[in-house]
């Protein structure tokens, strides 16, 4: 008797794991997708860099580069990588403000495509597993009113 309890409770016990298992990944899907909404809505509301910016970011790399390079913890390839890496920076033009809207613009568009995808998988999702229960409602009737006959 206790064998068979046990055996009850693990079946019980391990369905509503599986069940909470699963309504999890809907919740979590959810709330990346407005995560992401606010992103694209802070890129939008700050609008592209300026100039200044981009600058300042690209000193603060080359800032970034020469303390890896000078802490004395990379050696042979490593080493070479960073300095490759910082002179590759020291020698790239800045953009033109232009070509930073330009690409601002991308992003944003880039951001709302992959958020319009996850919904539509989303949403595919939720059909998929509507017309599978329809389905197999039918066929559950199919049976059924066969063996009425």
């Amino acid at each position: 008797m206790k064998k068979l309890t046990l055996l009850l409770f693990l079946i019980i016990f391990a369905s509503a794991l599986y069940a909470d298992h699963h309504k999890g990944d809907r919740g979590e899907k959810r709330v990346k997708i407005w995560e992401a909404k606010l992103k694209v809505d802070l890129l939008e509301l700050k609008g592209p860099p300026s100039l200044d910016e981009v600058q300042r970011r690209r000193l603060d790399k080359l800032s970034d580069l020469d303390l890896l390079i000078n802490s004395g913890k990379y050696d042979g390839g490593e080493l070479e990588r960073l300095k490759n890496m910082r002179s590759e920076l020291i020698d790239s033009e800045l953009p033109s403000q232009e070509l930073i809207n330009t690409r601002h613009e991308r992003r944003i568009e880039l951001a709302r495509s992959k958020i319009q995808n996850w919904i539509r998988m989303d949403n595919n999702y939720n059909h998929d597993a509507r017309h599978r229960d329809k389905r197999d409602r039918n066929q559950w009737e199919r049976r059924r009113n066969r063996h009425k006959r």
